[in-house]
């Protein structure tokens, strides 16, 4: 396991947070698996799977037991885990601007579109190629002037070329569910079982731009355009996402969340990322 600390630019004069990401496997190999919690940084269940979950994958880890990369965030949103107001602890928006931490994410078809749309041809896993390294690049180049800029940037530089991305979240009072893009549910269908999850809900483009469908909508979006404007140039849908609700904020237990843990390890397993 490789452990990396992300600086955020700091809001102010002595202030610095760090995020947090644990890498398993060989960089690079595939599939990847992207895993975040609680970017809604008041939502325990998250980070309390994500603590069960790494004792899982360094045990597989000390085993060699990895086909693919597995990364890890277990503490998704270091700004809204600081953030309290009168004893009450307010992870949900980010306090200087209002804005949701899981919203307002950059909309990466119409941002690589133009430098991308005209290299596409034949050969689907070329096209997805072209495609990753236009996201790449955007990523790179994107200047993030604030801490929340950053932190987005981060995370999405983290998991942009993932294969599949899992962001764990919670209800207020619920039982296990999950969201996701139609197009990626042939891939997350499996996961959904594996939890026994008691409702799966699909859209095509929910709005408000969240974490997961910035990941996922870039390849549909993107399918799209090349159906209208270069036909014979098909885009696979290079990444399946899903925000993942584990029941209702009331739900911390170890008992709970070990077994969500396992659920997860054995959906990599059916996957391809662990063996």
């Amino acid at each position: 396991m490789r452990r990396f600390d992300h600086a955020l630019l700091s809001p102010s004069l002595g202030v610095q947070k760090t995020l947090t990401s644990l890498h398993y496997g060989t960089p690079g190999a595939r599939p990847k698996v992207y895993i975040q919690a609680s970017l809604h940084a008041d939502e325990l269940p998250g980070m309390l799977v994500a603590h069960h979950l790494r004792k899982l994958l360094d045990e597989a880890d000390s085993k060699g037991n990895f086909a693919g990369e597995v990364i890890l965030a277990p503490v998704a949103n270091p700004i809204g885990l600081a953030q309290r107001v009168d004893h009450k602890h307010l992870g949900r928006f980010e306090l200087g601007t209002s804005e949701n931490f899981n919203r307002h994410y950059p909309d990466l078809a119409k941002a690589i579109a133009p430098s991308v749309l005209g290299e596409l041809g034949p050969d689907a896993q070329i096209n997805l190629s072209h495609i990753r390294a236009a996201i790449s690049n955007f990523l790179q180049h994107w200047k993030a002037d604030t801490e929340l800029q950053s932190l987005r940037k981060t995370l999405l530089q983290l998991s942009f070329d993932a294969d599949i991305v899992i962001d764990l979240h919670c209800d207020n009072e619920a039982c296990m569910h999950l969201y996701t893009e139609d197009t990626c549910w042939p891939a997350i269908a499996p996961l959904a079982q594996q939890l026994q999850c008691e409702a799966a809900l699909l859209a095509h483009n929910s709005g408000g731009s969240p974490f997961d469908e910035c990941l996922s909508g870039v390849w549909w979006q993107l399918a799209q355009m090349a159906k209208d404007s270069h036909p014979g140039c098909p885009v696979p849908q290079g990444c399946a996402s899903t925000t993942i609700e584990l029941r209702g904020e009331g739900d911390v237990t170890h008992s709970v969340a070990a077994g969500d843990a396992l659920a997860i390890v054995e959906f990599l397993q059916h996957s391809g990322s662990m063996v």
